[in-house]
């Protein structure tokens, strides 16, 4: 990993971390809440599986007391629908679409309740698209813009962002299926999740993706990786970072970046706390090499 110096954090830009990064380590949402405070975050990302099981109204209290006491306020929600939690599929599911949209759009209500400006959408159940020489589209990727464009109807008047996450080997497998999609729905609120770990995964350049994706970039996940998209490295550790950071200076990005480290912890690479860390040091000193490259 190059070593960086401690150094200030971009004007305009939050540096978020995501809860999900120590939950393979145990830690309960306030250890959590608190852990992020110490090392100096600036809000939080919370990860849903279920509307009733991390945002219960347990949880909504919990969390809005969190926030209240750390400083640490909900920066976004992301609603991930892993393989093993959407068997039949999710969005592009003929079975299983309407229920997806359903609790995402519950996920969504209770997101703005929360103060989140953006919800992620991750619909990481759904296999690679499947056509036939000369077809178009095929009905499942009809039925996954219909679920986006109705879960953006339902989110744009709470004031929420609709932000796609693509990852390799999926149905929304790079930028430009993420990118296709929003274009094809249409609406100024959804746009693209750019997770790094994923695009480097997937050959993407990194440098390139800012401006590539436009004012349709609405939410950054950091990570780094050597070639696996699950590896979730604190960035650093396999890439320079600094061209990605200009990219999105360049760009005028102004939404936030956000750490996702879980693969890596889980993989037990670093702790929660110690890949947070870690990833946060580097990102601010990357975030200075790259504001002066482009002030030259």
């Amino acid at each position: 990993m190059t070593s960086l110096p401690a150094a200030g954090r971009a004007i305009g830009v939050r540096l978020v971390n995501a809860d999900w990064n120590f939950w393979p380590d145990g830690l309960d949402r306030p250890g959590i809440w608190h852990e992020c405070a110490r090392l100096g975050f600036d809000a939080m990302e919370v990860g849903v599986y279920r509307a009733d099981e991390e945002l219960s109204a347990a949880a909504m209290g919990a969390i809005a007391g969190l926030a209240a006491e750390t400083g640490l306020g909900v920066q976004a929600v992301l609603f991930s629908m892993p393989a093993g939690r959407w068997p039949d599929g999710g969005l592009a599911s003929a079975t299983d679409s309407a229920r997806a949209v359903a609790e995402i759009i519950e996920t969504a209500r209770r997101a703005a309740d929360l103060g989140a400006q953006v919800l992620g959408v991750w619909p990481g159940a759904d296999p690679p698209e499947r056509r036939a020489p000369g077809d178009g589209a095929t009905d499942g990727w009809a039925r996954t813009l219909d679920a986006v464009d109705a879960v953006a109807s339902a989110a744009e008047p709470l004031g929420l962002s609709v932000a796609v996450e693509y990852k390799p080997g999926q149905l929304v497998a790079g930028a430009d299926d993420a990118l296709r999609l929003a274009d094809a729905v249409g609406r100024p609120a959804v746009g693209v999740l750019v997770d790094t770990a994923h695009a480097l995964a997937g050959g993407e350049d990194l440098a390139g993706l800012p401006a590539r994706c436009g004012p349709r970039l609405l939410h950054v996940h950091l990570g780094d990786s050597g070639g696996d998209a699950d590896a979730d490295l604190p960035p650093g550790s396999e890439h320079d970072f600094v061209p990605f950071l200009a990219g999105l200076a360049s760009s005028g990005y102004a939404g936030a970046l956000s750490f996702d480290l879980y693969g890596s912890v889980e993989a037990g690479v670093a702790t929660g706390r110690e890949a947070s860390d870690q990833s946060l040091r580097y990102i601010r000193a990357a975030q200075a090499q790259a504001q002066a490259r482009t002030t030259r």
